[in-house]
């Protein structure tokens, strides 16, 4: 389903050996313990009841050397009757209980524990937190975070205090000025003093915060009357709740490692999880961290005492808390939270909002200098930081080490991976982050990182001395490599493409067209190239999908997507451009190298959905299925035939990812209303696919003096889901030969041949002749 693009069965073709699986493993955590069984397990009482249950237990199994003859034996005790006559040892053995039936137990055993070590870690803070304060009392009305830290004084960006920032400027050492605030927030059963609730708080039993209703998060708040320190006049949302139930932030921290840093490798579990839930109290750094994993995995949280107003309160809450402390630090801490909120506003919609936390998170790591590999790193005492431009030289200290290091270079990766996904699905925006600044060398495989083993990768492939050789490397270590390594190179292919596609052309211009074919054949060998390159493992993901657990190979089905991703957006150019010429004709090898991408990424869909995994993928992966599907009408526009059935099933699977990330579902109304009026009424694929391109090409009319008369268009909702499917195929763009003459008048031979090339990409004259491909190549991979 990767190497072949002819019958859609690509890599799982390739021979090779089950891989590892150690790259994924440190984001799943997974107890083996047994739970003692019931005979084991007795109550404090008489000791004659649980010996007397024991002796029947035994009375109906037969002693083992009967059982070894096959023999049926009396049972009798001390001995059976056949070892008493041959003065035999009779022994009976106890039946043990399947394994199996333990396995809810052991399951339920294990959430139990770890509710009350989370609920034992945060009373511990509570105290540290409260002996460290002098028993201070938290400023009524104001969320502990505000109230406990200096964030309000600091209306500097660049987090200085009184006497300046500190010598590391925004790093992270510069967050201790800050001081520590508890990990949790006062519980609203607790009075308006800190004092009450430690004084009365033996009152409140273990069991009781356990076992809690299920109706709301909050009700346990107003179980009982007796709980001293409770004011009748709480609110139910108080300012003080901006973070869940300990037990539920235990859950939520440990689904942000199942379903989303499994394809968002920037944090590690050990480590995250020693912080949050560690001895000491948390710093604000970390708790704004620890808001932005609740707003993004809430989707994912199916605890019925979470209502769904309290999701909403716990999402904005979190989410504004993130917000505010990004735009008022410039820290790597900082930055980490705000990529985790930018994924939780990308996956929800790819709109302005997106777009402006993107902005941000951009400027940041410019302003950080984290695009390149520096060696060398200034620092000045605090008196002597200067306010002025030269503060970006101060704003990151040296990574103290190497984990700290590569955290550092993921995260700059992480963020070139959401600009290249958002500027392709919006189509006309350039990249924010240039291609050129990147000079980071490739994150390495995750279980490295997790170890903290200081390794090797790849660096950034040096500029080519031939279009058509291979890439040259200064340091290349393709053993240390992992997923998100290859997701990174594929993703500066793909920014190629769109570079590429985005520069226009004269396709009535024989040098135009040798010129382009030959960049299109350099991208499409460095298509093949990169899959050929991939290890021997990454071959096999279709049947493992099935054989183990899907979240170890999520990686993997992102990884594919993204390889669609980027032969779609190449070759659709060649296989159905919007402009044609007699020397650029749609092309029959393009066609089918769509063909067979789109196909295969419905087969590995259907593997992720019988394997019940298509939640542990993200929003990359339902923007691949978005393009896939499309292709499919595009391709029904081109030819003049019926939309392929397949189409169905990706509106399926895009609403069944829309259950967490509701972009998906977003793709797939606009899909299922586009393919409903294409069956259903008289509007053919192809008038769709030129309304879309008229009202594109109106819209993007441009005055040419300030006084000119401007003008609306009223566009109904099938115009603009017209415009959503088919305009990121409107490929290539052509170069403007109407141009103005020195008299002001427009070119009227030149105007009229544009006019002749627009009607020649009207035309649906059925699938191309192989025979007459103006590309000159042959099958993929030959």
């Amino acid at each position: 389903m990767w190497s072949s693009h002819d019958n859609g069965t690509g890599m799982a073709a390739i021979n090779a050996p089950p891989p590892s699986m150690t790259e994924e493993d440190a984001n799943s955590a997974v107890s083996n313990d047994e739970a003692p069984s019931d005979d084991d397990v007795g109550p404090a009482g008489s000791a004659d009841a649980p010996r007397k249950r024991r002796r029947e237990g035994r009375q109906k199994i037969s002693c083992e050397l009967c059982k070894a003859r096959k023999v049926k034996c009396d049972r009798a005790e001390p001995a059976c009757s056949w070892c008493a006559r041959r003065n035999r040892t009779c022994v009976y053995l106890e039946r043990h209980k399947p394994k199996g039936a333990q396995a809810g137990f052991n399951l339920e055993l294990e959430v139990k524990v770890n509710r009350i070590d989370a609920l034992l870690q945060a009373l511990g803070r509570r105290v540290e937190d409260h002996i460290a304060h002098d028993h201070s009392v938290v400023t009524p009305g104001l969320p502990p975070i505000v109230s406990n830290s200096n964030s309000l004084s600091q209306i500097d960006s660049f987090h200085r205090d009184g006497n300046g920032p500190s010598p590391n400027g925004l790093s992270r050492d510069a967050l201790s000025s800050q001081g520590r605030t508890p990990a949790y927030p006062t519980p609203v059963w607790q009075g308006g003093n800190g004092q009450d609730g430690i004084q009365h708080g033996d009152q409140i039993t273990l069991p009781a915060l356990l076992n809690q209703p299920t109706d709301s998060s909050f009700s346990r708040s107003h179980s009982s009357s007796n709980i001293t320190g409770l004011r009748k006049d709480t609110p139910l949302l108080s300012p003080a709740a901006d973070l869940p139930p300990h037990d539920m932030v235990y859950t939520l921290v440990d689904l942000y490692f199942k379903h989303c840093n499994t394809w968002c490798p920037i944090l590690d579990r050990k480590t995250t999880f020693g912080t949050f839930f560690g001895s000491t109290s948390l710093e604000e750094a970390d708790r704004v961290l620890l808001h932005a994993i609740v707003a993004t995995t809430l989707r994912f949280f199916k605890d019925s005492r979470l209502s769904r107003e309290m999701r909403e309160h716990y999402h904005a809450v979190s989410k504004h808390t993130v917000q505010i402390y990004a735009m008022e630090h410039i820290s790597i801490p900082a930055l980490r939270a705000l990529v985790i909120i930018t994924l939780d506003e990308l996956g929800t919609s790819n709109g302005p909002r997106g777009w402006n936390l993107l902005a941000l998170l951009v400027q940041n790591v410019r302003q950080l200098d984290l695009c390149e590999e520096s060696s060398v790193f200034l620092s000045a005492q605090a008196e002597d930081t200067p306010h002025t431009g030269s503060i970006r030289r101060l704003a990151t200290g040296k990574p103290e080490s190497w984990i700290e290091d590569e955290g550092r270079r993921r995260l700059c990766w992480i963020v070139y991976l959401l600009d290249r996904y958002a500027t392709i699905a919006t189509i006309t925006f350039d990249f924010m982050l240039d291609d050129k600044r990147m000079k980071r060398v490739l994150p390495c495989s995750y279980d490295l990182f997790s170890r903290n083993v200081p390794v090797e990768t790849r660096s950034s492939p040096s500029p080519p001395t031939n279009q058509q050789g291979p890439a040259e490397y200064t340091i290349n270590k393709p053993e240390n490599l992992g997923s998100f390594s290859y997701h990174c190179e594929i993703l500066r292919i793909l920014t190629r493409v769109h570079d590429f596609l985005k520069t226009p052309f004269d396709v009535t211009s024989s040098a135009d067209m040798a010129g382009w074919r030959n960049t299109y054949r350099s991208l499409d060998g460095a298509l093949d190239s990169w899959l050929q390159s991939l290890p021997s493992e990454y071959s096999r993901i279709s049947a493992l999908c099935h054989s183990d657990p899907a979240s170890r190979v999520a990686n993997w089905f992102m990884l594919h997507s993204a390889y669609v991703t980027c032969v779609v957006r190449l070759h659709s150019s060649a296989a159905y451009p919007t402009v044609r010429s007699n020397i650029f004709v749609p092309s029959h090898y393009a066609m089918q190298r769509c063909l067979s991408a789109v196909h295969s990424l419905g087969d590995i869909a259907r593997d992720v959905l019988e394997a019940d995994g298509l939640d542990l993928l993200g929003p990359p992966f339902a923007f691949s299925l978005w393009v896939a599907a499309r292709l499919l009408v595009v391709h029904a526009a081109a030819v003049g035939s019926p939309v392929d059935s397949k189409i169905d099933f990706f509106v399926e699977t895009l609403r069944h990812v829309g259950q967490h990330w509701e972009v998906a579902n977003n793709y797939a109304k606009i899909l299922a209303r586009v393919v409903r009026r294409g069956r259903e009424s008289n509007i053919s694929f192809a008038a769709m696919r030129r309304s879309a391109y008229d009202l594109v090409t109106l819209a993007s009319t441009t005055r040419q003096s300030g006084l000119e008369q401007t003008s609306t268009q009223v566009t109904s909702l099938s115009e603009l889901d017209n415009i959503d499917v088919f305009d990121f195929f409107n490929y290539p763009k052509v170069s403007e030969v109407a141009t103005i003459a020195s008299s002001g008048k427009t070119n009227l031979l030149q105007s009229q041949q544009m006019d002749e090339l627009s009607l020649e990409a009207r035309r649906t004259n059925g699938p191309p002749d192989p025979e007459s491909d103006w590309l000159g190549l042959g099958t993929p991979f030959t």
